[in-house]
Parts: structure tokens; sequence; C-alpha cells
């Protein structure tokens, strides 16, 4: 094994930037080592397989609301990505540009690498979707996207040039339908973030000015990080009709007349949320993997110190790995490596369960199970360890995990600028904050890196988005804006972001 694996985590989570990075490196999620790749990394089996069950969870929940699976381009002709106007401005600065084709001959029509799906994806609907009995047309993609991020604001896997997400599109007869639709969304990505990765976040419907560019309004998914600053890891648009009416998805409706279709988007992050999982579950000593997405979920390690003891140790692990065989389960029996250099090897990966087999276990006929979350310690007779027993641990591990998170997102409100500043620079992710929505306002908070993040959705037991945005305008009234001390319009929440 490698120096630097060998070595571990050698500085602690309070130093987050650098803890971060080796835990990226070190417990194999992503490699960004390769030469002149700034922000496109590669992706070791550790840290792809559990990408490739964060993308089965959210693709299993797509599947069981009937979304079907589609495959499209990953280079758009730069026509198609220009058709709709703000979509196009919205994503000029960046988009990667292919100039060249066979031979080193100059395109044609030059062609971008998708930064978002809609303009190569709707093209398609318009061939795909003839008449109302085709409605709703629900799809998804998992891919990677690009964009041109500045260098500085690179970042393992929570910024880069290459990313990998979960489009979901779908084309509606109206636009109750689309909003009904957003709604879904948010259902899918509680279920999956929050219940199976312990991932907290809150839901905002972003200001116009940093809303999707074509989208009616944006709605997005924001989670915290150890330094205080925020994340999005998810959004979902209502695009209304502004894509279909340039892309020409239309239907033929029961009168025989053509109509337009509104449209919805919703991007799941997966790339990130990995990065998500490491930043917000990881401790001094590496991951801490929620049970649904580790690649291995419980790992047994026997111990002996004689051939006899080995062969009664090997015996029992193998009677237990059939025991609880439904669950991603491995056995170390590895001879070249002591078993506290395994413990802290499996212990770095964030390996949920360790079950322990001395030469005492074998006698006693039980195991040692030991949490990865907590190191919370047990002895479990082998007559009481089963499939369900392991199912109601991990149940419990996840609960504990989500509660940790949650405690450690931190929310405050102001209703000063002073106090804004006094609150984030003391590691405060979310701020709250009567404001009056004017550029000016926005100016100023951005020079302090602060950015308005929008109105909390679904509160205070609203049923829509407009519903949220006229509960927020009502509590504003009669309130001055944090920043300039002019009349407040809306209740929005403000955040330092990656």
């Amino acid at each position: 094994m490698a120096k630097d694996k060998l070595q571990g985590i050698t500085v602690g989570k309070k130093n987050f930037s650098e803890w971060y990075e080796q835990v990226v490196l070190k417990c194999g999620l992503a490699d960004k080592r390769l030469e002149n790749s700034r922000g496109f990394y590669g992706y070791p089996p550790w840290g792809s397989k559990i990408l490739r069950e964060v993308e089965r969870l959210f693709e299993s929940e797509l599947i069981e609301k009937e979304h079907s699976p589609i495959r499209t381009p990953t280079a758009i002709p730069v026509t198609l990505l220009e058709k709709e106007k703000e979509h196009a401005t919205g994503f000029a600065p960046e988009v990667f540009m292919i100039t060249k084709g066979h031979g080193g001959k100059d395109l044609e029509i030059p062609k971008v690498l998708r930064p978002t799906g809609e303009a190569v994806m709707y093209p398609y609907f318009s061939y795909w979707i003839q008449t109302y009995k085709d409605l709703p047309f629900k799809v998804f993609e998992t891919r990677p996207s690009f964009r041109a991020e500045r260098t500085n604001a690179i970042f393992p896997l929570l910024r880069t040039a290459e990313f990998f997400w979960i489009e979901s599109h779908t084309a509606q007869v109206s636009n109750d339908d689309a909003d009904k639709q957003v709604k879904e969304d948010m259902t899918i990505f509680k279920k999956v973030v929050e219940d199976n990765l312990a991932i907290p976040f809150m839901l905002f419907k972003r200001p116009e000015w940093d809303k999707f560019a074509g989208a009616e309004y944006t709605c997005a998914y924001d989670s915290p990080l150890p330094d205080g600053r925020i994340s999005q890891i998810g959004t979902t648009h209502n695009l209304g009709l502004n894509f279909s009416k340039p892309f020409d998805v239309t239907y033929v409706d029961k009168n025989n007349k053509k109509q337009f279709c509104h449209q919805t988007s919703f991007g799941m992050g997966v790339s990130k949320i990995l990065g998500m999982l490491a930043a917000i579950h990881g401790d001094d000593n590496g991951l801490v993997l929620p049970p649904k997405v580790a690649p291995i979920q419980i790992v047994i390690v026997p111990i002996y110190y004689k051939d006899d003891e080995k062969e009664a140790a090997l015996r029992l692990a193998n009677s237990v790995k059939s025991k609880l065989k439904k669950f991603r389960i491995k056995i170390d029996s590895r001879d070249n490596y002591s078993p506290g250099w395994k413990f802290n090897e499996w212990e770095m990966k964030g390996v949920p369960i360790r079950i322990e087999i001395g030469p005492k276990d074998v006698e006693k006929n039980q195991v040692v199970l030991v949490r990865r979350f907590d190191r919370n310690k047990e002895f479990i007779p082998i007559s009481d360890l089963s499939s369900k027993t392991i199912e109601k641990k991990f149940e419990e591990i996840t609960e504990l995990m989500f509660a940790k998170a949650e405690e450690n997102f931190k929310r405050a409100k102001a209703d000063s600028f002073e106090g804004i500043l006094k609150e984030i620079n003391a590691g405060i992710h979310l701020v709250e904050i009567p404001f009056c929505n004017s550029q000016k306002c926005v100016e100023k908070l951005k020079e302090e890196t602060i950015k308005v993040r929008g109105v909390q959705l679904f509160a205070n037991g609203e049923k829509s988005v407009e519903e949220s945005v006229e509960t927020s305008r009502k509590a504003a009234k009669g309130k001055k804006c944090a920043v300039c001390g002019k009349p407040a319009k809306e209740i929005v929440w403000v955040a330092r972001q990656y």
C-alpha cells in the first residue's frame, strides 16, 4: 500500500480545508493528481462505489415515481444552446467550446460540452411527445456535465469543472401539474438525502437574480459545511413555457389543438453529495459513512495468535458472514496486517460496523460489534445476531448521524448589517434577515462574500412555493432591511457559499 495511504489522516477536522483534501484522496473518494487537469478527477473504486449507491437511491425513487431513464449526447451544437436566449446568456461564461473536428479542421458549427441538459434533451422531447396521452412525460439521465469554473473556485467534489449528477426532466399539461412535480421532486430529495444519507438541508426559493437561467422560479437545497459555509447540493425548477416554445415541445390536446408543454427540471448533484458525505459526517480519523451507501457495510476482523485459533476464528467468521449475507460484508483475513492496522484502515474508510472475533469470542460463541459512528462496542451472542438485528443497528446509526449533523447546522437571525457579519464570521451557516431586495444591497453583501439564498419554503405549513413567498412578505411588513435600513420586502436567508 502506498505510503500516503498508510499514513492516515494527519490533521484534525478543525483544519477543514486541509483535512477535507486528505480525506478525499486518502479515503479513495476522488483523485485530482492527473497532470494539467484541475477540476477534472478520477474516482477510485471506493469513491465510485459510494457514488453508484447514491445514484441508485435517487434512480429507484425516480423510477417509483414513473420516470424513465434516457441517454442523450454530451456535446451540444452551440445553435441549440442559443435557442433559449436567457439560458444561453446565463451559461455563456461557463461553457467549454469544441471548435475542431477530424484532421484539426474547424467545425462549421461549434459544439459545447453540456453544462446542463435542457438544450439537448428538449429537441428530443419535440419528437417523443405527440398528444396529451403522452403526458406527463417524465425522464432522467445519470451523467457528467461540465462547467468552466474559475480556477480559484475549484474545490474537490464541491466545485469542479466536471461533475456527476442526475437530471430529471418532465413535460406537463398545465402549470399546476408542473408545480405538483416540483413538490414531488422535493419529496424524493428529502427521502434520499435526509432519510438515507443523514444530510440536513434547507429548502429555498432562489431570488429572481439568482434563479436558473430560463426558469420561472428555482428552488434549491442548501447544506452546511464544517467551516461555516453552505453548499447547494440540488435544484428544482419550474420552467414554465420558456423552453417548450423555442424547442417546440408541444402536444395535441383532447380538442385536437396544439398546446405547449409546461416543463420542470430537477438536478441531484451526486458527486457534490459524495463530497458532502465526507465533509458533514467525517471525523479526525476519516470517513463515517451512512450504511445505505457504504461499499462495505460490515467488516469482520478475525483475531488469532495461533494456527488453531485462526481456524476457529475463520470458521465462526464465515458462519457470521453467511448469516448476514444480505448485506455488503467482508472478512478481512489478511495475515500480513495486524488487527489494529485493519481496524484503522476500515475506520478511515468509514465502514459502519466492524465485527471482531477473537479466541475468547469463539469460546463464548459471541462477537464484538463496534459502530464506526461513535465507536460504541457491544458483545452479541451468535444466537442473537440476525439480519433484523443489523437492520435495526443501521437505522439507529442513520438517525444518530442525522441528529448530530442537524445539531451542527447553525442558524441565526440578524436585523442589521453588523449583526449579519457578526453571525457569519462566528461560523453561523445561515442567517435570517429582513431584506429590501435591491441590487445595491445584494452587491454590498457580495463584497463580504455573502449571498442571498432566498425565501425558505414550507417552513410554516405552506402548501405551495407561492404561499411560502407570501408568508415571507407578510412577515417583512413593518421591518427594516438589515443591510440598508429601508423598508423590507421579504424575509430571506443569507450565507457564505462554496
